[in-house]
């Protein structure tokens, strides 16, 4: 029997393609977010008109700014590594956190809001907060969730259950800390039925000036607004509440607490992969979009692992070497200013020697020591004022007779003429 007439053969062949063609399309399932079914979402998620497919968005981080290191700058370093797309508009305390401050804060970013169209979703984060529960502050932020605006807050770092506003009004997704590997509530973080999700708190964060770790439900606070800000963007037909409701019901249990979280801990692939499976457009974008997206946020994670490993070496080698290199360097000036100041004592002229002695004699009259940098200098000037025959003027003895020509005498540890003891003078 023949190769094309062998039943074995065919079948092979049929499974070989078959098996090409099923992973071709996970791949792109995986690539691109194709889904494998046709999406189903709610009546309630699903938008009205896909003319305002979203664009853009923006965070705004209402915070301290003032200062290149600023709270605030580190802030929106989270939001951006979450979602490099997102626009992290800043928006100045200038050091006030009252709660008046904050309104005023707020009405500012209102009247900004206004200069946006449909296709931009507005997102606010509020890594700050206070124990006193406002009513102004409330019926703003009431005002403009109303309006479309999504609130995510910091639950303070007090481990407490006491409501902390804004994060513990209904109308904020209320942010707590949770370690990082653990999956348990960060012992600092607050607590509390007002919660709405946990995040790790332990962020890497930068600066212009400087960029390290720093802990706290202010850095959990803002992985999640730029998570949330991602999805939205990987979905543009998607509500923003469709958004928050895929972080909460993705939310991994938290283990080891019995205190109330929410609804648990940030699990931000399982939340992708529920919005790009139950709420992606019908029409998809263009092909090379999400594979661009993607690659962005692969690099933007292999640029912060690099950033975490560059501070490593620094502070670990860098900065123990940079101290020794520069300590040596400070050895070797003074090395070099004592070998030329050795060198004038013997080779400058009697106006130098005179003034030099004198300025080291006023010297140790007011501290009442000889610096040991200027130790081997005084010896190099009495010895070539002995030679010489030249008059101490330490202890103002006259002229002796002058030294064979050429003839260096050894160090002495005293002076031929005022016994001055110079060993003993060495301990500054």
């Amino acid at each position: 029997m023949t190769e094309e007439e062998s039943p074995y053969k065919r079948h092979r062949r049929t499974v070989i393609y078959g098996a090409v063609i099923a992973a071709g399309w996970l791949t792109l399932t995986g690539l691109f977010g194709v889904p494998l079914s046709p999406p189903a979402p709610s009546d309630e998620d699903t938008p009205a008109s896909v003319a305002s497919t979203r664009r853009q968005v923006v965070v705004f981080v209402v915070d301290t700014q003032d200062a290149f290191d600023a709270h605030g700058a580190q802030v929106r370093s989270v939001i951006q590594r979450q979602c490099p797309l997102c626009t992290a508009q800043p928006i100045n305390l200038h050091g006030d956190l009252s709660s008046r401050n904050i309104v005023q804060a707020l009405l500012h970013v209102d009247d900004l809001s206004r200069q946006y169209d449909a296709a931009t979703t507005l997102l606010v984060n509020v890594s700050l907060g206070s124990y006193g529960y406002d009513e102004i502050l409330h019926t703003q932020v009431r005002r403009m969730r109303d309006a479309g605006l999504i609130f995510v807050a910091a639950a303070g770092n007090d481990d407490r259950d006491e409501p902390f506003y804004p994060a513990a009004l209904p109308e904020v997704v209320g942010v707590c800390s949770s370690t990082r590997h653990s999956r348990e509530k960060a012992a600092y973080s607050n607590y509390g039925p007002w919660i709405s999700l946990c995040a790790p708190g332990w962020q890497f964060v930068t600066s212009p000036l400087q960029m390290g770790m720093a802990s706290g439900t202010s850095f959990a606070s803002p992985l999640v607004a730029g998570v949330l800000g991602q999805l939205l963007l990987d979905t543009p037909c998607a509500t923003p509440r469709t958004g928050l409701k895929a972080l909460t019901r993705t939310a991994d249990p938290v283990t080891g607490s019995g205190r109330s979280l929410g609804a648990g801990i940030l699990n931000s692939d399982a939340a992708e992969h529920y919005m790009t499976t139950l709420h992606a457009c019908d029409a998809v974008d263009e092909p090379g979009q999400r594979l661009i997206a993607g690659l962005r946020r692969f690099g933007t994670g292999l640029a912060t692992y690099a950033g975490l490993i560059l501070y490593f070496f620094v502070s670990v080698f860098a900065v123990p070497f940079l101290l020794a290199y520069t300590i040596e360097r400070g050895q070797r000036r003074i090395a070099r200013r004592q070998h030329e100041a050795v060198q004038m004592a013997y080779e400058g002229s009697r106006e130098h020697r005179r003034e030099r002695l004198l300025a080291l004699r006023q010297r140790f009259e007011q501290k009442g020591r000889v610096r040991r940098r200027d130790h081997p200098e005084l010896m190099a000037l009495l010895q070539a004022l002995y030679q010489y025959g030249e008059p101490c003027w330490w202890c103002d003895r006259p002229a002796t007779e002058p030294a064979l020509e050429g003839h260096f005498l050894e160090a002495m540890p005293l002076c031929q003429r005022c016994g001055l003891d110079l060993l003993s003078r060495d301990d500054g």
